[in-house]
């Protein structure tokens, strides 16, 4: 009998079904694993090993929450597999366990320590959005980072392959498969909804 697909497994999740959910545990534990090291290698860090197990395990119990919230809102859309959606989420996660500990650093230091920098579009041409977060104070990033929770799964999914995974645009074009024509202009448009979440909470003029 075959192995169940990553899907498969993921449906059993949502449906409660304890084998499916430990056997999705078991598939993508190594791979979570391997993500959180090497995205703090990738900042010039590392978690200890204690600090890895519990993001690890953090992880997976935050897919359970709210009746697996998490696990529902994948899609699957314009060929993003499983795999990629958990790399998305772990990075995700390992991001801002890095934010919380170098606010824990600088506060610690007496504010000595430069605040975190935001992630860099990689692709060509003026942001108005990078501006936005380079003349903002760390707790203004911060709550401007809060702003994206009110973007869509598929916004949020481009995001992270902009600023956290720092894909090219061609690379994005094509995980996509769509033109990079139509990528730009997504992207001009979920900027400028960012730009305006960002007005309405006071973080940035009209």
């Amino acid at each position: 009998m075959d192995a169940p697909s990553d899907y498969d497994l993921l449906k059993g999740c949502i449906a409660g079904e304890r084998r499916a959910w430990h056997a999705f545990v078991e598939r993508f534990t190594r791979y979570v694993y391997f993500l959180i090291r090497l995205t703090a290698k990738k900042h010039a860090t590392e978690f200890g090993p204690e600090e890895t197990a519990d993001l690890h395990n953090d992880l997976f119990l935050a897919l359970l929450e709210d009746d697996c919230r998490r696990l529902r809102a994948y899609r699957g859309e314009n060929g993003c597999s499983v795999r990629s959606w958990v790399r998305i989420i772990t990075i995700r996660r390992c991001l801002d366990a890095l934010r919380k500990r170098r606010r824990f650093v600088s506060l610690d230091a007496g504010g000595d320590d430069e605040a975190p920098r935001a992630p860099v579009l990689t692709d060509d041409g003026p942001d108005p959005l990078q501006a936005l977060l380079a003349q903002a104070d760390a707790e203004r990033r911060a709550q401007l980072e809060t702003l994206t929770e009110g973007l869509s799964e598929r916004d949020r999914l481009l995001l992270e392959m902009i600023y956290v995974r720092k894909m090219s645009a061609d690379a994005i074009a094509a995980t996509l498969r769509i033109k990079k024509g139509a990528l730009y202009t997504r992207k001009t448009r979920l900027i400028k909804r960012l730009r305006a979440l960002a007005v309405e909470a006071g973080l940035a003029d009209p």
